[in-house]
């Protein structure tokens, strides 16, 4: 596998113009993607960045970065990979299912790093084709951070990927869940747009999500799952060191969810739900 190494990024709008022009790739059967791999060398987050990103998702900030933040911080490096000739796919239609995030020790709000994006496994599950994108940041040569971003690309049929959904709380469990309720705006998938570059359209107004079948924008999943680590980050006494997800259904914005959350012996499990139906948005777990 060769690996570019960048040193700045192409612009978001340069990257949406890819993207939308990637709706012409045809990838029929294919059962699995290329190995492609990129590298940006030097990323240190800019600190009106990280404290909008704070801010919109309810984090307290602190001398060290938050778990997902350095994914959100290359977004565009993932962007980039994909919006490359040799990715086959289209991707406008492409759907976030789960994300598993490691980080071996907390990075300093204030240190320099390398991030390498590459695409890992491929699998036929039966909505389609789903993939991993793999993300290490490094730091003097250390692995300090990983991220297992899944992906599907679906041909049609059912709606599910390969992943299992962590199981079910018993009765005792229901006893020990804390519940929370959050509010997302309407004009959440724009704010969180300014700060992580993220601006595809389902995200930002009604009228441009009704483009794409949905009735309202819908909140972005990497916002979804830092809100919850925001609001979940007082059960646990140091920095959380692996946060996992699975993304359910969509969230329409303006809403208001309830976030259960059941401590564990090394963290807490969590579901944020829909208020007035039986909607899950997504599960995870925290430690």
């Amino acid at each position: 596998m060769m690996t570019a190494t960048l040193h700045d990024l192409p612009s978001p709008l340069s990257l949406y113009l890819k993207a939308a022009a990637s709706a012409t790739r045809k990838p029929g059967k294919l059962s699995r993607l290329p190995p492609l791999a990129l590298r940006l060398a030097g990323v240190r987050p800019d600190a009106a960045r990280l404290a909008a990103y704070c801010e919109v998702c309810g984090i307290t900030p602190s001398e060290v970065l938050p778990i997902a933040f350095p994914q959100v911080a290359v977004t565009a490096l993932h962007m980039t990979l994909m919006t490359q000739p040799k990715f086959p796919l289209p991707l406008l239609g492409l759907v976030h299912v789960s994300n598993r995030i490691e980080q071996r020790r907390p990075i300093g709000a204030g240190e320099t790093w390398d991030a390498e994006v590459r695409i890992g496994a491929s699998r036929e599950v039966r909505a389609g084709l789903e993939f991993d994108l793999l993300t290490d940041v490094t730091i003097d040569g250390e692995v300090v951070w990983t991220a297992v971003t899944t992906i599907i690309h679906r041909r049609g049929g059912g709606a599910s990927g390969g992943k299992r959904p962590p199981p079910a709380a018993n009765a005792d469990d229901a006893r020990l869940a804390r519940y929370d309720v959050l509010k997302a705006a309407a004009d959440t998938g724009r704010r969180y747009a300014r700060v992580s570059g993220d601006y595809n359209p389902i995200h930002l107004y009604a009228a441009t999500a009704k483009l794409f079948g949905f009735p309202r924008a819908i909140a972005h999943g990497m916002w979804s799952l830092a809100r919850c680590v925001g609001a979940l980050e007082d059960q646990l006494a140091t920095p959380p060191t692996v946060l996992e997800v699975q993304f359910k259904q969509p969230l329409l914005l303006p809403a208001t969810v309830s976030l259960k959350s059941l401590p564990e012996s090394d963290g807490v499990r969590f579901w944020l739900l829909a208020q007035k139906s039986s909607k899950v948005h997504l599960t995870g777990a925290l430690r």
